[in-house]
């Protein structure tokens, strides 16, 4: 029983608290045809009151695109960065931001890189241009 209880104890003090302040479970950036879909899974949103979604072009420099109200652990949320238009091949980094009402930063993503996806459009183009060489 002794050793029970020491178990017990040491799994509360040390491994239940690396996962309890976690508040999202998954989240992805995905390129489509001149526009990107992020996603986001919370698993926990205690204390959250928002989320923000930022862009870079240099992974350093963020802007604010989008403001999101937490909904409830649980919740599946998306955003759709349709002011993108791949020009080049040059990636885009995203990342989001859970913030306290006091405007505290709670927690934030890893940065999510996307490379451009080449629209249909493009592609067909090359294609046509191929059978002429």
């Amino acid at each position: 029983m002794r050793r029970y209880l020491l178990h017990t104890f040491i799994l509360l003090l040390f491994v239940i608290p690396a996962f309890a302040g976690s508040i999202f479970s998954e989240y992805s950036a995905e390129p489509q045809q001149d526009r990107v879909e992020l996603k986001w899974i919370t698993k926990s949103e205690i204390d959250a009151d928002h989320f923000t979604v930022l862009r870079s072009n240099d992974s350093q420099n963020f802007i604010q695109l989008k403001t999101v109200n937490c909904k409830g652990p649980g919740t599946t949320y998306r955003y759709v960065d349709k002011d993108i238009v791949f020009k080049s091949v040059e990636p885009k980094y995203y990342k989001i931001k859970v913030f306290k009402k006091n405007g505290e930063l709670l927690e934030e993503t890893d940065t999510m890189i996307v490379h451009p996806s080449i629209s249909g459009i493009f592609r067909t183009w090359g294609a046509i241009k191929a059978l002429f060489r």
